[in-house]
């Protein structure tokens, strides 16, 4: 058994691992990470502890000195490589990649015998495209529905006391009040943009790619999409149990 752990900016989401199996699935905003240690006190001692973190260095020395503390063994951080769980890499510094990213195209990649377009949809929203071949041909970054958000936020006095982006069952282009139309606006504009990344990615290759997608706003988004994408919520961790067999 293993514990694999996706640490993200905003989030940090959890699973034990028994072969091809993910169970107790959980997450935690990333700064209750001080509270993981009641919640991982429960667990048998896992075999092993893999970690994708792209939350920076103070949250992954927390929960390594977590870890060690409740089982006595140390974490092992997953890293971007040129190659790694039948991938190659075409970025110039591979290991600048987010690792996150990595894993979800990982599995992505795994899972079907087309190539495939992973959407992350989290503090920020990745677009990433492997060919038929397992080649990671290159991808976009936009901000996530948030941090548009609280970009916007910042600089529009008339939504500067609403914390935080809402977003209705129903929506309309034609808003009728100011916080709607920021929602609105914001989800529309990051749909149309994922979508259009999509399909110029897919002009490159050959085959008609699977579209994944993934995140914490994936749900959020997936309903509002003209494209067909396979909701597929735990990529990432799925990507760690293939990287640790």
């Amino acid at each position: 058994m293993n514990l694999l752990i996706d640490s993200g900016n905003s989030m940090i989401k959890w699973a034990l691992a028994n072969g091809d199996l993910l169970y107790r699935v959980n997450k935690c905003e990333s700064n209750s990470v001080a509270g993981l240690h009641d919640i991982w006190n429960r667990y048998d001692v896992p075999d092993r502890v893999i970690i994708a973190n792209v939350a920076g260095e103070n949250i992954a020395k927390q929960i390594n000195i977590t870890v060690n503390k409740l089982w006595h063994i140390d974490a092992e951080f997953i890293a971007s490589s040129r190659n790694c769980c039948g991938l190659t890499s075409s970025y110039h510094n591979p290991e600048q990649l987010g690792v996150d990213r990595w894993m979800a195209m990982a599995a992505a990649f795994q899972s079907t015998i087309d190539p495939v377009i992973d959407v992350d949809c989290g503090t920020a929203v990745t677009i990433d495209l492997v060919n038929e071949n397992g080649v990671f041909v290159g991808g976009v970054i936009l901000p996530g529905l948030n941090t548009a958000y609280q970009s916007l936020r910042t600089g529009t006095k008339a939504v500067e006391g609403i914390n935080s982006i809402s977003i209705k069952k129903d929506i309309s282009p034609v808003a009728k009040s100011t916080e709607d139309g920021v929602a609105i606006g914001i989800l529309l504009g990051l749909v149309g943009g994922i979508e259009r990344v999509i399909r110029e990615q897919s002009s490159l290759i050959d085959q008609v790619p699977a579209v994944f997608m993934t995140g914490g706003d994936a749900e959020k988004l997936q309903p509002h999409m003209k494209i067909a994408v396979d909701l597929q919520p735990d990529l990432v961790l799925q990507g760690l149990r293939i990287a640790a067999l």
